[in-house]
């Protein structure tokens, strides 16, 4: 079976606070979430990835901050597409590009239908006016986006249970953060419960979680100046190791890039 006849796939564009976007895509429709990089980057990735333009649906924005909105004053003029995001953040998104009030599509608290799919907005914990994470179904096959949060509620967590593709924040290591580059009223954001997950709390979540068989995990927004690739990977083995012991279900671990597609397909249930 191709990527292309799977029940949704789940194309992670570009990773990291230099710019993200992650693509959905079912066999009828598809959504960018978050448009952080520029639009030259996404319409190649759409035209890469063999994503016909008039399936994209629509832009669902997590939150207003540049590494997730750059490119969306440009997505609008070249594609016309609806911005689908929550109240505040709209209203942040139209001073800051003066964009007009019917470019965007209001999320509540509500399940929304886009094409073929449900997506399902939720809080998250950030520093901005209204962040999200996203849910997103094609039947009974679910993935899930969360990054950008300092903290992961039982609200949140709730949300996640039986996620078949999970992108999931691990953005910094803790040892890295404190003695690394950054200025101490930084890592106190970074670290804090609006700012973002270390490796060891994205792996707390993933052992909270009621997790799937054959479960696909991608890592997320993954810092720069305080991570590397080599320590969420140490830590991904260590906790698969601890679910066999305890005979659970593990997942297979990717990771987000900043350059290169991470592209995981998920078959119908």
């Amino acid at each position: 079976m191709t990527l292309q006849e799977k029940e949704l796939e789940v194309h992670v564009v570009a990773s990291g606070s230099k710019g993200n976007c992650t693509i959905i895509r079912s066999s009828h429709s598809a959504v960018i979430i978050d448009a952080g990089i520029s639009c030259r980057r996404i319409t190649k990735a759409l035209q890469d990835l063999e994503i016909p333009k008039h399936m994209v649906e629509g832009i669902v924005i997590t939150h207003e901050h540049s590494d997730h909105i750059a490119g969306v004053p440009q997505m609008i003029k070249q594609m016309g597409l609806p911005i689908l995001t929550k109240h505040n953040t709209a209203r942040r998104l139209m001073d800051k590009f003066s964009l007009p009030l019917e470019c965007f599509q209001t999320l509540g608290a509500t399940e929304v239908t886009i094409g073929d799919m449900v997506l399902q907005p939720f809080s998250t914990s950030h520093d901005a006016v209204d962040p999200i994470g996203i849910t997103c179904y094609k039947g009974h096959t679910k993935a899930a986006l969360l990054t950008d949060t300092g903290m992961v509620s039982k609200e949140m967590l709730a949300h996640l249970h039986d996620t078949d593709l999970l992108v999931l924040e691990a953005n910094y290591d803790e040892q890295m953060l404190v003695y690394g580059p950054y200025s101490p009223e930084l890592k106190r954001r970074v670290k804090g419960n609006a700012g973002h997950l270390s490796n060891v709390t994205a792996m707390k979540v993933l052992s909270a979680l009621r997790r799937p068989k054959n479960m696909e995990v991608i890592f997320a927004h993954r810092s720069e100046q305080n991570n590397s690739l080599h320590l969420v990977e140490q830590l991904s083995e260590r906790l698969l190791a601890w679910c066999k012991t305890q005979g659970q279900e593990g997942f297979t671990a990717h990771h987000g890039d900043q350059k290169e597609y991470t592209s995981i397909g998920i078959d119908g249930k």
